[in-house]
């Protein structure tokens, strides 16, 4: 080695691995994560309905029965068609829970979240409904539905953790939650 060459040092590829270890999600992190979320997604929809009832409650402008009726419907064909779509793409992203291993925790996330995410528009586009056509019903109706729908998918982490096993024995297979 003359003194004009350049010195490779082995800390350039030391230095690579915490970086490539960071990105790697693990399940843990995975669950936090998307407790936070379901949490967020969960008290959006509650301070918004405490928005609304206190901006209608003492209103005494009437509401606009008619176009109450229009986003009613609007609401309703939304949750009837993206709620189904959201479990659809929820499913393709746990295939490979279907075939008896863990879902990976990066799919777990984008699966669950997008399911929550078309729940929570689903009730703020009701809500909002109601705070455009100055009335309470029908569009409380879907935002409770809505809320009803979200709340009991909180996030448990078994398709990380808790492999199906078996789906041709009943007494080992477990539906996904």
């Amino acid at each position: 080695m003359t003194g004009k060459e350049p010195r490779s040092f082995p800390m350039a590829t030391i230095a690579a691995v915490p970086v490539q270890e960071r990105t790697h999600l693990t399940p843990g992190q995975a669950l936090r994560i998307a407790w936070v979320s379901w949490l967020g997604l969960l008290a959006a929809p509650a301070l918004m309905c405490l928005f609304v009832m206190w901006n209608l409650l003492d209103d005494e402008i009437p509401g606009d029965a008619a176009q109450a009726q229009r986003w009613f419907l609007a609401t309703m064909f939304y949750m009837a068609v993206a709620i189904p779509a959201a479990f659809f793409w929820r499913s393709h992203e746990f295939k490979c829970y279907w075939d008896g291993c863990v879902v990976s925790p990066k799919n777990y996330l984008k699966g669950m979240l997008i399911v929550w995410l078309t729940m929570e528009v689903g009730g703020i586009m009701a809500l909002a409904g109601c705070l455009v056509t100055r009335s309470l019903l029908p569009n409380l109706l879907p935002a409770m539905v809505a809320f009803m729908l979200f709340t009991p998918f909180w996030p448990s982490g078994r398709a990380m953790t808790h492999p199906v096993g078996n789906d041709d024995d009943c007494e080992v297979y477990e539906e996904p939650r």
